[in-house]
């Protein structure tokens, strides 16, 4: 790698950040949208935007009053920003400049495009890759499929920026390079163990990287008969567990008082079978790809299977796949080759960690063993971000070798910008889906629609009163209602600024004094809740099969009110004066 002034590679992994964002940008295209309305106001974004405004109004992701009425909400069985205090972190610095909580989940998940962008550019470049190669693939890393397909919905999961850092750390270990070698070495070390512990998209990322590294040391100890690179994979992994469970030690402190709650993200291990991958999955066209064709090609695929995660969320695109593909290739030939070094050693390790990756990911793989004692790490298929980059660091070192190959040519030199820009285009074009724009004109009708009604509470309420919702809905991971998705009883707090909700109170912590009061005849509901302080009841429509008809007539008789209603129709609220 020819060694640059540290201004000059600084300008450079600035470019590549850059470079990210713009190219994330074009396909999001934000401009046409509003930043004070999410991307995705559904399902789990919502529990994500719900988690950065408590982090923003409360401080910190563990309590929330303004939940779990006429309690308080506690997340210590189910902390949605867990294991991510980093990424935390950037959110109260982004909240710093605004307290719309809408503003800072899309500032942030526009930063994950730069962010990734940053972190593959120096992984590669320590890699040994040329400055327009790491440029480029580092961009094409930051607009995988993956990336746009979690979106907000999996906010966590496209920060995958110390993904990069995970893949070194396990490319370390099969070169057998001494990452504990010197003081230096080992705070470089303990630092990136840090990032993965600390921003680890709710442990996935840190459990991927132990296993990977734990698999990584086993291989390169018996090959060279030594205990050194266990030891080395051993500390690795060590530090990110510890540093893991340490994120942790609010949960344990509340479990050692109060018990653990195995009604609360109870996984079971046939899940790490439905959520694993397929190797088709990753190197089929992405789903709506912009050549009817390729995207008729996916849609039959996807239509023989029942559909998961990895089918929409799993796609390398074209230049990755190429990448991929060789190296699996090279490791079969390798087998065939004993004693015989077919590609420098980089190449072999990336190829070896690939595969790594996707004997733990597919479907019936080495994750069911792991799932046998551990079931809470269960959609393995998200190892497919860990294996996009190794199979663009073997394009990104073939790239290398062909403008080598062809600078001393005439004309070489305008070939190889020409090959570079062109791998860069096709990647980026095939990658991205005019379908990855979210629907801005709907969701900001959505959205402003709970807005106003949210407002119209809040005028003619007191601060600080409390609003039952309805139907009920257990917290967390609830299965739909109707049309009333999972965490959609959140859209009112969203909006809200000085109301307390019902919505929120952990299931299995004690009796919900709610559940009881929401399956009364209207009037006995009327004088419990009135009993219990709260002023009003909020109905979402689309959680009855009539529409809420028939509950709103009881309401309004039992209450002698007129209900408020949302301009779209879908809410309603009956003051209990």
């Amino acid at each position: 790698m020819h060694r640059l002034s540290r201004w000059s590679e600084a300008g450079y992994a600035a470019l590549a950040a850059g470079l990210s964002f713009l190219f994330g940008a074009l396909v999001l295209q934000p401009w046409k949208g509003a930043l004070d309305v999410p991307y995705l106001y559904l399902y789990d974004a919502n529990l994500y935007q719900a988690s950065i405004k408590g982090v923003l109004e409360h401080g910190w992701y563990w309590h929330n009053s303004s939940l779990g009425a006429p309690g308080q909400a506690q997340f210590f069985d189910f902390p949605s920003l867990g294991g991510d205090p980093l990424n935390v972190l950037l959110i109260k610095f982004i909240g710093l400049f605004t307290s719309d909580s809408a503003v800072v989940l899309n500032v942030f998940f526009l930063l994950t495009f730069p962010l990734v962008g940053l972190a593959a550019y120096l992984v590669l470049r320590r890699l040994s890759l040329s400055v327009p190669v790491a440029i480029a693939c580092s961009a094409l890393y930051a607009v995988l499929p993956y990336h746009f397909t979690r979106g907000e919905g999996h906010l966590l999961l496209s920060a995958y920026y110390a993904v990069p850092l995970g893949a070194w750390l396990v490319l370390s270990v099969l070169e057998d390079r001494p990452l504990w070698a010197g003081r230096r070495a080992a705070l470089g070390t303990v630092a990136l163990c840090a990032v993965i512990a600390f921003a680890s998209a709710s442990y996935y990322y840190s459990a991927f990287t132990v296993v990977l590294v734990a698999s990584a040391a086993l291989l390169r100890g018996l090959a060279i008969r030594s205990w050194r690179p266990l030891v080395q994979g051993g500390a690795v992994a060590g530090v990110i567990v510890a540093l893991s469970l340490l994120t942790l030690v609010p949960s344990f402190v509340y479990w050692a008082a109060n018990g653990t709650n195995p009604g609360v993200a109870h996984r079971s291990a046939y899940e790490s079978e439905f959520y694993a991958l397929k190797f088709a999955q990753l190197v089929l066209p992405i789903e709506g790809h912009r050549i009817g064709r390729l995207a008729h090609a996916r849609k039959t695929y996807d239509d023989w299977f029942p559909r998961t995660e990895a089918a929409v969320d799993t796609p390398l695109g074209i230049v990755a796949s190429l990448g991929f593909v060789g190296l699996l290739g090279l490791c079969l030939v390798q087998l065939v080759s004993p004693g015989r070094r077919l590609a420098p050693s980089l190449y072999g390790n990336a190829g070896l960690a690939a595969l790594l990756a996707l004997l733990f990911a597919w479907v019936g793989g080495f994750a069911l063993f792991v799932a046998a004692f551990e079931p809470q790490i269960r959609s393995w298929n998200r190892l497919s971000i860990f294996i996009g980059f190794f199979a663009l660091l073997a394009v990104g070192l073939a790239l290398d070798r062909a403008i080598a190959w062809l600078r001393p040519r005439r004309g070489g030199a305008v070939a190889g910008a020409v090959l570079l820009f062109g791998v860069l285009t096709l990647g980026a074009l095939d990658q991205t889906s005019p379908s990855y724009k979210p629907a801005y004109d709907s969701l900001a009708a959505s959205y402003r629609s709970d807005g106003d009604f949210v407002s119209a509470l809040e005028a003619r309420l007191p601060s600080g009163a409390m609003v039952f919702q309805l139907p009920y809905s257990r917290f967390p991971e609830a299965p739909p209602i109707f049309r009333m998705a999972d965490y959609d009883l959140m859209r009112g707090y969203l909006h809200s600024h000085d109301l307390r909700w019902s919505y929120g109170h952990t299931k299995g912590r004690g009796d919900d004094p709610n559940v009881p009061i929401a399956s009364e005849k209207a009037p006995q509901m009327v004088r419990d809740l009135k009993g219990e302080g709260f002023a009003g009841i909020y109905v979402d429509r689309f959680g009855y099969t009539d529409g809420g008809v028939a509950l709103e007539k009881e309401l309004a008789d039992a209450t002698g009110e007129k209900p408020l209603v949302s301009r779209d129709g879908r809410l309603s609220f009956f003051p209990l004066s």
